[in-house]
């Protein structure tokens, strides 16, 4: 057999790191790249590590020899070329221009740079990448065997990791929106969905995405374009009954893009929007999933709730009424608690965790002072999160069946943004435990459902639960301790 030089060997290295560049390393189809077997990749997870796996490490590994191992122009030219840093989610073009100016002001990509000093400049990643430290007990060239899994190190779910997981998962967002401008209803290529469409640009929003980028803008009018004669939003396109939560998410969606345009367009939206869920809230209740065909259901509720509060600063003259449908439903909520502590799908049902994890969430948001009643809730409501915990750490998802559709609420994700809403304590462990649950189910660019395919769902989930922990994994690296409140302390945001 023949064997492959170094130089040979660098060079397939050094492509593939080309082909990083039109889509920016967290948008880019990693699982199938050579870049999954270098040793940085390989001697902490084995080769038998799946794809999803690898790929999340391989750009852990990315992100810090860029930060740690190159220095000055050469630092920035790899955050440009990979769209990494402040330039996540900028165009290729964009970015082609950028790093030629940074070399030399007078030159181009085309002319100057994408030969020999584009090959200099990956081939600097590259030997940083090879050099990086695997740790001393890992030999570089010894047989690679797979890591058992009870004695992998646990990745340390630091703010800048789960910063670093947002950018990728929202890169992936843009990269699959389809031709129409809609966002695909379970993975990349399925038909636009207006209900998957309005969370995910709901959950961008709260992980402090920009809601005017021209391409959120375009997947929102697809929303709103297909939206439905009673001013509600359908399940999936114009014509199909309109449902709570999309309705809701559609509100919080517009509402972001309204404040980051100051467009009117986007305010009478919200207008419509918000008169269609104070119309269809059922009579000292909550939100029914299809409004007037079933009761209500607990996590409808949840959306309608935090839609109602978003729009509420916006319209002092329907203040009084926008109050009094937060109240009722709100007061409904707190009378559905189970003797356990928990919440269920609905009235009478027994507790389940990923429900109370969205009540608790709702119930911080809502709450401008903490009251007296729900302050009580917190700690009980916690402790059955906890002890609903199963023995790896993560949690079970809960299935509604409203009118027969099957709903996911994300165990992992649900009860990671009712930990977050419920945690005071610096460093508080059980924080970390819900966002290395959450992490399991993360592959590479996008969440997916335990033993399912569908990507557009968990990933607006677990979008919106790793913005509410990154918000207090930073209040943890203060020098000061202060985390600035209560558990509430947010709730007025």
């Amino acid at each position: 057999m023949e064997e492959t030089s170094p130089a040979d060997s660098s060079d397939i290295y050094i492509d593939a790191l080309k082909a990083l560049i039109s889509p920016g390393v967290y948008a880019a189809p990693l699982e199938d790249s050579p870049l999954m077997d270098l040793p940085t990749v390989v001697d902490r997870f084995g080769l038998e590590s799946s794809p999803g796996t690898r790929a999340r490490v391989f750009i852990d590994a990315l992100e810090r020899v860029v930060a740690e191992q190159l220095k000055m122009n050469d630092r920035k030219a790899a955050e440009i070329l990979f769209a990494l840093g402040d330039w996540t989610g900028k165009p290729a073009q964009e970015r082609r221009v950028a790093v030629a100016k940074l070399r030399d002001k007078h030159w181009t990509w085309e002319k100057n740079y994408r030969k020999e000093p584009l090959y200099l400049d990956l081939r600097k990643v590259y030997l940083a990448l090879i050099r990086d430290d695997v740790g001393p007990s890992v030999a570089v060239h010894a047989p690679r065997q797979p890591v058992p899994e009870a004695v992998r190190p646990a990745e340390k779910p630091h703010h800048r990791h789960v910063d670093s997981v947002l950018r990728r998962s929202c890169a992936w967002v843009q990269r699959v929106q389809n031709r129409d401008g809609g966002l695909p209803s379970d993975n990349e290529g399925s038909i636009s969905c207006t209900w998957s469409t309005a969370g995910l640009l709901w959950a961008m929003a709260e992980a402090g995405e920009d809601a005017a980028a021209l391409w959120k803008q375009r997947a929102l009018s697809w929303v709103l374009d297909h939206g439905n004669q009673d001013r509600g939003i359908p399940i999936v396109g114009k014509g199909d009954p309109s449902i709570t939560d999309a309705t809701a998410q559609a509100l919080l969606a517009t509402r972001a893009c309204y404040e980051a345009t100051g467009d009117g367009f986007y305010r009478d939206k919200v207008t419509d929007l918000a008169n269609w869920l104070i119309l269809h809230q059922e009579p000292g209740s909550g939100w029914a999933w299809r409004p007037g065909m079933e009761t209500s259901w607990t996590a409808s509720t949840c959306f309608g709730l935090l839609a109602l509060d978003a729009a509420l600063p916006l319209f002092p003259a329907q203040r009084e009424n926008i109050e009094e449908s937060i109240r009722v439903a709100q007061q409904w909520l707190l009378t559905t608690q189970n003797n356990d502590c928990g919440w269920g799908s609905h009235r009478g049902d027994h507790s389940r965790a990923a429900i109370t994890g969205i009540v608790l969430f709702t119930l911080s948001r809502l709450a401008s002072d903490a009251r007296a009643d729900s302050v009580g809730l917190i700690g009980g409501a916690i402790d059955f999160i906890k002890d609903s915990q199963r023995s790896d750490g993560t949690w079970a998802s809960t299935i509604d069946r409203p009118m027969g559709h099957t709903i996911t609420r994300f165990g992992d994700a649900y009860c990671l943004l009712g930990i977050a809403a419920a945690s005071t304590a610096n460093h508080d462990p059980f924080l970390r435990e819900g966002v290395q649950a959450l992490m399991k189910s993360h592959q590479g660019s996008y969440f997916q459902y335990e033993d399912t395919v569908m990507h557009s769902w968990p990933t607006r989930d677990g979008i919106l639960a790793l913005s509410a922990a990154s918000r207090k994994l930073q209040q943890e690296k203060g020098s000061d301790g202060d985390e600035s409140g209560e558990a509430w302390s947010y709730a007025g945001n």
